[in-house]
């Protein structure tokens, strides 16, 4: 048996400047793709060959420009071919989040498998494990014989979605069941900081996923919580519930029904997942209480969700606070490429700078002064263990006040500790960790002593009834009342 494997990773926060480029993803190509998939190990023990395609990752970034993307669909498009009539099914991790400029229905994800499709046909078993945060469509789901979302968010359970759709597709193949998802939208358009696996309502809808799931009659089912970093129409949560075989269709519908139903009573109850306030009482509670480390995050900046990074609104407002500040600060990271290359590249510890850190692309990335010592140098890497580098980082220790700031060459959210090392940076040596994220990722959760989340303006702003849309489907929770 001989399954294609690829995928394709990018979450475009349409509120950022910067356009996603093809430089701004990291390409995967051959036996290392299945490593990347998790695939590896379980397809040895299953006797399957696995074809590689390609695997494409900018994880969160900008509009993705149209050139870029016609790069990528035809490599997808050329592996397919190349291998229509040898490959039994196919294997893909499509995000669902990307979007595309002057991409018919924006999405690029929806666009890769609808051209997939045509080439193999109607019939031939395609199997897709996705992220939640991504929008899906009836015909998207009509396109899939498998579509199943991580159920945690942070997305602790990457490798186990995986490898259940990854079971599903060989179930599929070997009784030769026609078999296609039943797909619900549901009117709620809300961010992942509402929407966190390990408090309600979700934690309660992952429960009755799990049991859904334990049916004989149920391949697979989930609850697709949508992206709202940009306008489209695909815009929204989703349900989505895999029958087990062709009789089990109608069933499958009930039970779409049933978590539709579920969720639908529950909409008001999603919420800002552990402490969320307004900028200055966040950093003031942060600043009094009494006990370390503690992290602040600014979510309007949120790295993890498309954001630059570039913002120095924490930093101005830390810098000016009204009382000395008494914990020791690191701001981890504001991204500023210029300054690495014109000021910081030949620097090394113990050097001293004068700076002006801030790009100045908007009101929330002015400038802010800077004279201190470079501590450290080290490299960027990507959360999730990313091995690959993704710029250069200088960690430099301000004068008369005890702040520091990792200055980054690339935009990068300091969500584990292992990014920590690799950037030389001393993450025990803190009182106060400032991140650009929006919830805080396990690792760092779990060392805290308390946290909070900064409601900071910025390309992820929090508030998604603030956020103006045209083309999504109304009325939809929270911007109607309904």
């Amino acid at each position: 048996m001989k399954i294609l494997i690829g995928g394709w990773l990018a979450e475009s926060n349409a509120y950022g400047n910067k356009p996603c480029q093809i430089q701004d993803f990291t390409i995967t190509t051959g036996e290392a793709i299945a490593d990347k998939l998790y695939l590896r190990a379980l397809a040895d023990a299953e006797g399957v060959e696995l074809i590689p395609a390609l695997h494409a990752s900018c994880m969160a970034a900008g509009v993705i420009t149209s050139q870029t993307f016609a790069y990528f669909l035809n490599q997808f498009v050329h592996a397919v071919k190349q291998h229509e009539h040898e490959i039994d099914g196919i294997f893909f991790f499509l995000h669902g989040a990307s979007y595309v400029e002057d991409q018919e229905g924006s999405s690029g994800d929806h666009k890769i498998l609808r051209e997939i499709r045509k080439i193999v046909g109607p019939y031939m078993p395609i199997a897709i494990a996705c992220d939640p945060h991504g929008n899906l469509c009836q015909r998207y789901a009509d396109d899939c014989t498998i579509l199943r979302t991580f159920r945690h968010s942070p997305h602790s359970d990457r490798d186990v979605t995986n490898q259940i759709v990854f079971r599903g597709l060989l179930d599929v193949l070997r009784h030769r069941r026609q078999i296609h998802p039943v797909y619900r939208k549901v009117p709620i358009l809300l961010g992942g900081e509402r929407c966190v696996s390990a408090d309600e309502p979700l934690c309660s809808i992952n429960k009755l996923l799990d049991e859904i799931e334990a049916d004989p009659r149920i391949l697979c089912c989930s609850y697709h919580i949508g992206y709202l970093r940009h306008d489209s129409e695909h815009c929204g949560a989703g349900i989505v519930v895999v029958p087990d075989r062709p009789e089990d269709a109608d069933y499958a519908k009930q039970k779409a029904n049933e978590i539709y139903d579920f969720v639908w009573a529950r909409h008001r109850e999603f919420h800002f997942t552990g402490n969320a306030a307004e900028l200055d009482d966040a950093l003031r509670t942060m600043l009094e209480f009494d006990g370390s480390p503690c992290f602040l995050t600014d979510s309007g900046d949120n790295v993890t969700a498309g954001a630059p990074g570039v913002n120095t609104d924490v930093l101005r407002r830390c810098l000016s606070w009204e009382t000395p500040l008494t914990k020791s600060i690191l701001f981890a990271a504001i991204c500023d490429p210029a300054v690495c290359a014109q000021v910081l590249a030949e620097k090394q510890a113990g050097d001293r700078v004068a700076l002006n850190l801030g790009v100045k692309d908007d009101e929330h990335s002015q400038p802010v002064a800077i004279r201190g010592v470079v501590i450290s140098r080290g490299e960027l890497h990507r959360r999730y263990g990313d091995e690959a580098v993704a710029g250069l980082c200088w960690t430099v220790k301000l004068d008369n006040v005890p702040v520091s700031v990792v200055i980054a060459s690339a935009a990068v959210s300091f969500s584990e500790r292992e990014q920590y090392e690799k950037a030389n940076v001393d993450l025990d040596g803190y009182d106060l960790i400032i991140v650009k994220q929006g919830y805080l990722y396990p690792e760092l959760k779990a060392m805290a002593k308390h946290y909070v989340m900064a409601l900071t303006d910025g390309a992820c702003m929090q508030r998604t009834e603030r956020l103006v849309y045209k083309k999504v489907s109304r009325p939809i929770y929270p911007l109607d009342e309904i």
